[in-house]
């Protein structure tokens, strides 16, 4: 986490102002992967003016504050805790002010969150088959064996049915294979 950029905060003009750019970072952390992707709204337009920086510095400290956010709700939304993720270095006036912005909104981050969970789709039923090329304008796949997978989902909101059909060869099954791996071991972590 970048806490030089996010000491700039001390100039911010207000502690609302502070609470915004944590509810838009909370609401954008998907978005916000690449400065090429950076999504600009009125609060995020603002900033660069606001703190004398460039457009890419304010992308960089949306990204420390989706970091900090992340970290905290790993951490439970626990004051001390997230006090802690603080160097002592850092302004601590600051960090507390960050601290309680963060609390303010984790009752919204809550929600937000269980509403992302409670709106996803519900898989049904896999299919699946593994056919063989015999003849294809590709001779290289002439002879490989593919596996065509079908997932059937349930979008509960609109109570219809979809199915995702895609085919994979064998290093995107391995590749398939070794994060379902992966999901397994944090589902069994996390449900310890």
């Amino acid at each position: 986490m970048n806490f030089q950029i996010l000491g700039l905060l001390s100039q911010l003009p207000s502690k609302k102002y502070v609470r915004k750019l944590f509810e838009y970072a909370y609401l954008f952390r998907n978005k916000l992967n690449s400065f090429q992707e950076f999504m600009e709204t009125p609060v995020s337009a603002s900033l660069p003016q606001d703190l004398q920086m460039s457009e890419k510095q304010a992308h960089t400290l949306i990204i420390g504050l989706v970091k900090l956010l992340e970290n905290a709700e790993l951490l439970q939304w626990n004051e001390q805790a997230i006090l802690q993720l603080f160097p002592s270095t850092f302004d601590q006036q600051l960090a507390k002010l960050l601290t309680d912005s963060i609390l303010q909104i984790s009752e919204l981050c809550d929600k937000i969150t269980n509403r992302e969970i409670c709106q996803a789709d519900s898989l049904i039923d896999i299919d699946w088959r593994v056919d063989i090329q015999i003849q294809t304008h590709n001779q290289q796949k002439v002879n490989m064996p593919v596996l065509f997978l079908q997932l059937e989902t349930l979008n509960t909101q609109k109570n219809t049915k979809e199915n995702v059909t895609f085919q994979l060869n064998q290093n995107e099954v391995n590749n398939f294979h070794n994060n379902l791996c992966k999901i397994k071991e944090q589902l069994q972590t996390l449900a310890q």
